[in-house]
């Protein structure tokens, strides 16, 4: 993927249907954080960058299955 974090996390988000909410919510943040990601106004700290990566992960496998 070519663009900022924010992007990505937006794209991956809309691909699957999902919206700010349900996504924040499996992450344990708020959707207003979740959103100013996607915005690139805020930049996850590396326990949330975690969460999001095993996020996307789990959304891989879940695809290819």
């Amino acid at each position: 993927m070519i663009g900022s974090l924010g992007i990505n996390l937006r794209i991956m988000r809309l691909t699957k249907n999902l919206t700010q909410f349900e996504v924040a919510y499996k992450l344990g943040i708020s959707d207003c954080t979740l959103s100013r990601y996607e915005r690139d106004k805020a930049t996850p700290n590396d326990y949330v960058l975690k969460k999001l990566a095993d996020f996307i992960i789990r959304s891989v496998l879940n695809y290819k299955n």
